[in-house]
């Protein structure tokens, strides 16, 4: 026979428990029965969490712009902000579900801005590069 305490969702209770015999060990008789006796356990104020950051506003997605396909998380970048590309050229590439999708330039130009980074988790139809 054991004594415990425990705490059940702030309250806190005096138990006794017998071994049933279940594993082949013989059973004891059963002891009289003990008075429990309720204990309320201090519960600590909740803390309130500070929020978030507001995230910067999406760029409206325009002429030149390259936009992500699915919602994903970035895993690379292979173009710089000045660097000339091509239709075609190979300048993200997404994961989801453990697939990558490479997103390719739209049209030839120059990049302008990278609006993501390795790591960033996008949505779908939010733009990724914008070529100018």
């Amino acid at each position: 026979m054991k004594k415990l305490r425990i705490t059940v969702e702030g309250q806190t209770y005096e138990v006794i428990v017998e071994d049933s015999g279940f594993c082949g060990a013989p059973v004891a008789p059963a002891p009289a029965p003990v008075a429990v006796q309720k204990t309320a356990a201090p519960v600590p104020a909740p803390v309130a969490a500070s929020a978030p950051a507001p995230k910067a506003a999406p760029l409206p997605a325009g002429k030149g712009d390259v936009t992500s396909p699915l919602s994903a998380v970035v895993v690379e970048v292979h173009t710089a902000v000045g660097s000339a590309v091509k239709t075609g050229d190979k300048l993200i590439t997404l994961e989801a579900m453990k697939m990558n999708t490479f997103v390719n330039a739209v049209a030839d130009g120059t990049v302008s801005v990278i609006t993501v980074k390795a790591g960033d988790a996008v949505e779908e139809g939010q733009v990724l590069v914008r070529l100018g």
